[in-house]
């Protein structure tokens, strides 16, 4: 069977709330796998990325979105928190940039500790570079992942979302480090991608049936949210796309952004490029399908799928 993707589409058929993208995700997030997987009393780790730690980026989720999660989690009863990498120096940058308790209704915790130094080393029997993973400690002794992602381009493997979001996001900045080494490999970003892939299939070990990922398809900038700058997006708002499979809900938001028109005035414009194109390859030379492909070989999912417009 194929896998199902939710979508909340940023567009409205008509004017009224109920229309509202808002509104949408709320929807979404009651028709998800989510309310089969949180159990009452159930940690729940909502993993976002709260922006660079200069103060220079501003498209990343908006806190009114994850506020909306939040909420729906404590509804189920959950105790969700707020996570990202980084030590407590990214906190401070995520309380700057509203991802506080007052604006998200929950705490934001660094992912692998105050100093980086809280987490589990997970060896994998299987696996395209990397045999060990440090997995950041408050995700791997979270009950239930969120994995909440803003869909953008990223100069080592072209796009990076949901896989990149768990990769580089719930690691160790030893690990972290080891598959940025893998670039040397190749020039494509192959290397990086399937890094990246190992990477999550340390992270999501021991959360099987209790992780759902969240593509937050907005702001569509060319360059990843830790860049202390934000530049044009690249095409316009699509959505939320949301899934319990990695690949399909991945592979789903790729083809969106690939058949969507082009921003004026945004890099891809400068570039001539037009709906259909692999945008990320031509704006940054790596092919993002790669880590796609890579995780389906993996086992993490499919990219057989059906999406379900909310």
């Amino acid at each position: 069977m194929p896998s199902k993707v939710l979508f909340a589409s940023a567009r409205l058929p008509q004017l009224g709330k109920e229309y509202s993208l808002t509104y949408k995700f709320r929807k979404a997030l009651e028709e998800s796998p989510l309310p089969s997987m949180v159990e009452k009393g159930n940690i729940v780790a909502v993993k976002v990325h709260v922006g660079d730690l200069e103060g220079g980026g501003y498209r990343f989720i908006r806190p009114l979105f994850v506020r909306i999660l939040v909420d729906y989690l404590k509804q189920l009863g959950a105790l969700p928190f707020i996570t990202d990498t980084w030590g407590l120096r990214h906190v401070y940058a995520g309380l700057q940039n509203g991802f506080g308790y007052e604006t998200v209704g929950a705490p934001l915790l660094p992912a692998n500790g105050i100093k980086e130094n809280f987490f589990y080393e997970v060896e994998l029997e299987n696996y395209y570079h990397l045999k060990r993973i440090q997995v950041a400690g408050n995700v791997h002794d979270a009950d239930v992942l969120v994995n909440f992602s803003h869909f953008k381009g990223h100069g080592s493997s072209g796009a990076g979302a949901a896989i990149k979001n768990i990769a580089m996001g719930c690691t160790s900045y030893r690990t972290r480090g080891e598959i940025h080494q893998l670039e040397k490999l190749d020039s494509i970003g192959k290397a990086f991608q399937e890094g990246m892939v190992d990477a999550v299939r340390a992270v999501l070990r021991n959360k099987r049936g209790k992780a759902l990922h969240i593509n937050y398809v907005m702001d569509i900038q060319p360059t990843c949210d830790c860049a202390p700058w934000s530049d044009l997006p690249i095409a316009p708002d699509i959505g939320i796309l949301i899934s319990d499979d990695i690949v399909a809900v991945e592979h789903a938001s790729l083809k969106m952004v690939d058949e969507a028109p082009v921003m004026p005035g945004s890099v891809a414009e400068k570039l001539g490029l037009k709906p259909g194109d692999n945008k990320w390859l031509k704006i940054h030379g790596k092919d993002p399908y790669i880590q796609v492909e890579a995780a389906e070989r993996a086992g993490l999912g499919s990219k057989q799928y059906e999406v379900v417009e909310v």
